[in-house]
């Protein structure tokens, strides 16, 4: 009795099982795959025929595995440029937008700082009119320092009373409360 031989399309099926599972279909993974049946030159032959039949067939299309992972490789490539680009913009626009925060906050404190120091000045002027009374200017001649360092100038009687005034912290009161004690 003849012995039926391998088929090409026995060898098709086995080839694209290997192909579906991720393998090479090597002549020696086909005939594995075929039961370790047929001769290895036949499967050669097969598979020979096979891959100029697969060849003409995508000759048309132009595609094939390795140009389809290099078009992938490609796309991945331009997506993560713009993906890198569209965050440098990003961060470009939240560091200006931080500057002109930083920029803004720095005018506000000089502004603060200006508004301190005209403050203070304004505080000092007064608490020299308090000292001298609100009708006396500043001691500015040597006769009125004089007259002031007789009587350390003019006191009401609430600040002769210290019980029940609510002292002032200034220069002058400091003055006054050491020379009491």
């Amino acid at each position: 009795m003849a012995r039926s031989g391998l088929t090409k399309s026995q060898v098709r099926e086995a080839r694209d099982r290997l192909l579906a599972t991720g393998r090479h279909p090597s002549v020696d993974a086909l005939r594995h795959a075929l039961g370790d049946s047929g001769s290895k030159s036949t499967i050669h032959k097969y598979l020979k025929e096979l891959r100029s039949e697969d060849g003409a067939a995508q000759a048309p299309s132009g595609l094939r595995r390795e140009d389809t992972g290099r078009a992938l490789h490609a796309l991945v490539d331009q997506l993560a440029d713009r993906l890198h680009a569209d965050v440098d913009e990003h961060v470009r626009l939240l560091r200006a937008a931080h500057d002109d925060a930083l920029r803004e906050r720095d005018r506000e404190l000089a502004a603060l700082r200006s508004t301190v120091a005209t403050l203070t000045a304004r505080v000092q002027q007064l608490e020299t009119e308090a000292q001298f009374g609100a009708d006396e200017p500043p001691l500015r001649h040597s006769h009125d320092r004089q007259h002031a360092a007789d009587g350390f100038g003019h006191f009401d009687s609430g600040r002769l009373n210290s019980r029940s005034f609510i002292a002032d912290v200034s220069p002058f009161d400091m003055i006054r409360t050491a020379a009491r004690s």
